[in-house]
């Protein structure tokens, strides 16, 4: 059996590179890195010749929820990783729990104006340290319009749908202390997954980026997960 290979998929605000640390913890397994762009050059590019972990963090999770049903390389997705991840993101009727989009819509006007405000104010509130958090060399590469299309899927999409078709392997990676995706946005996402094949890990610190600041908390469930495939 060929090894599969992960496919990590970042959040808003992120770039490829924030997938580093546990990729360390993780020894190097195969893997490949999708980027959105919004620091630079977009890579979406997945091949569908090889068995995929898909872990999405945050917004990249339900990027892969909004591609499986339909893009050519979703057979190939043999287990799914929502690292601080949701099905839905923006208040709904039935998803009340929700971020209000206004408060999203509130952001994409701010990104015309200040964009580095805006990503420093959205890390300070993830879990991150105060001050100026964007490097010059990312702030001079900063891609606005695709920072504001992120911010319309977080206010439009909806992989419910998606998610409750899914019936192969699904780790949930949650953090109690999480501002951004709120326990109970967490809760609501995932109250009707497979029970058996799918699991929710809950961390109690880290926030929403504690990929960046606690990469072994994730690294040691990750690393479970992707060993049960081999």
């Amino acid at each position: 059996m060929t090894q599969p290979t992960l496919l990590f998929v970042h959040g808003w605000g992120l770039g490829a590179g924030v997938w580093r640390p546990v990729i360390q913890q993780l020894g190097k397994p195969p893997h490949m890195s999708l980027d959105f762009g919004f620091y630079g050059r977009k890579k979406l590019e997945i091949p569908n010749d090889r068995p995929l972990i898909a872990v999405g963090h945050s917004l990249g999770f339900l990027w892969l929820l909004q591609h499986l049903p339909e893009a050519i390389w979703a057979n190939q997705v043999q287990g799914l990783v929502a690292i601080n991840g949701f099905a839905r993101f923006s208040k709904a009727e039935d998803f009340p729990n929700g971020v209000d989009r206004c408060v999203i819509r509130g952001m994409k006007n701010g990104l015309q104006r200040d964009p580095v405000k805006v990503l420093n104010d959205f890390r300070v509130f993830g879990g991150g340290p105060g001050g100026d958090l964007i490097g010059e060399e990312a702030k001079q590469r900063l891609d606005v319009m695709a920072l504001g299309y992120g911010l319309g899927w977080l206010m439009e999409w909806d992989g419910r749908g998606a998610l409750s078709q899914w019936q192969k392997p699904l780790l949930a990676i949650a953090n109690s202390d999480d501002n951004i995706v709120t326990p109970d946005i967490t809760k609501d996402s995932f109250s009707g997954i497979a029970k058996g094949k799918s699991s929710i890990e809950w961390l109690d610190e880290g926030g929403h980026l504690g990929l960046l600041s606690r990469p072994q908390n994730y690294g040691e469930l990750l690393g479970k997960f992707y060993r049960s495939f081999l």
